[in-house]
């Protein structure tokens, strides 16, 4: 029974690492995406090291979920992560929009 709970963080890691690294950028201008300049925006936000502090993020929650007796305790756990989640999101958007570039 322990293998469960390792196979779903390995399989939602995974997941999350598909997603974050697939994060749809275009120019404010709706031009076409160039990689060289996509890449030094990308760069410049930092966009790599705030997700890995994400994934820090979940797999902090993840085992505080695995202490956490009650389901209120479970649901404060939950809800510090989904601030930190939106508090990143909002940092990536911001500079990637100050760099011209949108999701």
């Amino acid at each position: 029974m322990k293998s469960l709970p390792i196979i779903t963080i390995t399989l939602t890691l995974a997941l999350l690492g598909g997603c974050q690294k697939n994060l749809d950028w275009r120019p404010l201008d709706g031009a076409s995406a160039n990689p060289a300049q996509l890449e030094k925006a990308s760069k410049a936000c930092r966009i790599e090291i705030k997700l890995a502090g994400l994934e820090r993020a979940q797999e902090e929650r993840d085992q505080k979920l695995g202490a956490a007796s009650t389901n209120q305790a479970k649901m404060l756990v939950e809800d510090d992560y989904e601030q930190i989640k939106r508090q990143v999101y909002l940092e990536i958007d911001t500079c990637m929009r100050k760099q011209g570039y949108k999701r």
